[in-house]
């Protein structure tokens, strides 16, 4: 993928709109330095408006403490929040506008002559002040394909320099984002992609219209976002680093996880893609047969990459060569001929107790079988 530009993360601005989340100042610029310091391209750090004081020490924060060398703000296509933002010198401004007849009409009450009359408008005083203007076109997976295309002519005759694909409500799937982006290449503009997850798909989606063209996708850590959330950056990030060449820091998906997680009250589950605690602990026993073997066999990924151990758990699923490598690990020599029935007895006394046995355990227990 190597037309990819990068990655927009917007924890501080669609992760802020998570029911409950709201973060301080201090919480944003220290997400905004972890952020910087893993490489994601681009940091979007917040919503324009002129009833915002905190904005522009936010902005400058971010530009000197944290490092960010490529900030991006968000607004709507207004004069005065356009004209807010041009004080702010950011080096993306990203407009936003409906592009669906469902939108335009209920948001907007306006119609798609309208529409078009603002985008052209905005764009344009945009450009004028910014080097790198991005319209992003809400609920466009909803919005009729003719339409869709005429907005993003006149915005590109205006000197648009990126579309921002946005599936509002999380409808798409990664055949019919790729097929999309695959058809708007055929304009002469960068292409990004914001996606939901209402459907679980959002991080896949991601992915698929990257690699079908997409110049840039957004991301948020811990999906943080409206409903169910956005493409996760640790998912896309790592998606993209370990199993491709971008040079994200992946050590640092975890702190960064922990930091989003303690500022937005989310706790991590223990098996969550990539930053988890227990996403490279094992306890089948043909799998810890094959672990114990090559780690290639049944790991996508060197845990230490993301700051993860590999924990191999010898429990009630254990088979034959499990039992014989625990053994082997414990210092314990046994006949091939008593290996079955001491995996037998193992097995019965995890689920008696509902656990793994310590190796204090395991060594009685062979005691106790005469091996």
């Amino acid at each position: 993928m190597e037309h990819v530009k990068g990655l927009v993360d917007s924890t501080l601005r669609e992760g802020s709109q998570t029911v409950g989340v709201a973060f301080t100042l201090e919480q944003k610029v220290s997400l905004a330095h972890y952020l910087a310091q893993v490489g994601i391209e681009e940091v979007e750090v917040g919503i324009v408006s002129p009833q915002d004081h905190e904005l522009p020490d936010l902005v400058s924060r971010c530009r000197n403490e944290a490092g960010i060398s490529r900030l991006g703000l968000w607004c709507r296509c207004r004069e005065d929040d356009i004209a807010c933002a041009l004080r702010l010198k950011p080096d993306v401004l990203s407009l936003s506008v409906p592009v669906s007849d469902l939108h335009i009409r209920v948001k907007l009450g306006l119609d798609r002559g309208a529409v078009i009359k603002m985008v052209a408008r905005a764009v344009a005083k945009a450009r004028d002040a910014v080097g790198y203007v991005s319209l992003g076109l809400e609920d466009a997976t909803r919005a009729e394909s003719g339409f869709l295309r005429e907005i993003i002519a006149v915005a590109c005759e205006n000197g648009v320099s990126r579309i921002r694909i946005a599936d509002t409500v999380g409808v798409a799937t990664p055949g019919t984002i790729a097929a999309l982006v695959r058809e708007l290449r055929t304009f002469k503009v960068e292409i990004g992609v914001h996606m939901h997850n209402d459907f679980g798909m959002a991080t896949a989606n991601g992915i698929a219209a990257l690699e079908a063209g997409a110049h840039w996708a957004d991301v948020t850590v811990l999906g943080l976002g409206e409903r169910a959330g956005n493409s996760r950056l640790e998912e896309v990030a790592g998606y993209l680093a370990l199993q491709s060449t971008r040079p994200y820091d992946t050590t640092l998906f975890r702190p960064l996880a922990l930091l989003a997680g303690e500022c937005a009250g989310r706790n991590i589950a223990p098996h969550h893609p990539v930053v988890g605690t227990e996403i490279f602990a094992c306890e089948t026993g043909l799998h810890l047969a094959g672990l114990a073997r090559n780690p290639t066999t049944y790991e996508p990924y060197s845990p230490g990459l993301v700051g993860a151990e590999r924990k191999l758990i010898y429990g009630g699923k254990i088979g034959r060569r499990g039992m014989i490598e625990r053994l082997h690990q414990l210092g314990v020599q046994v006949q091939e001929a008593q290996v079955g029935r001491l995996a037998d007895s193992f097995r019965s006394q995890c689920r008696a107790l509902g656990r793994p046995l310590h190796d204090p355990e395991v060594l009685r227990l062979v005691a106790e079988q005469g091996a």
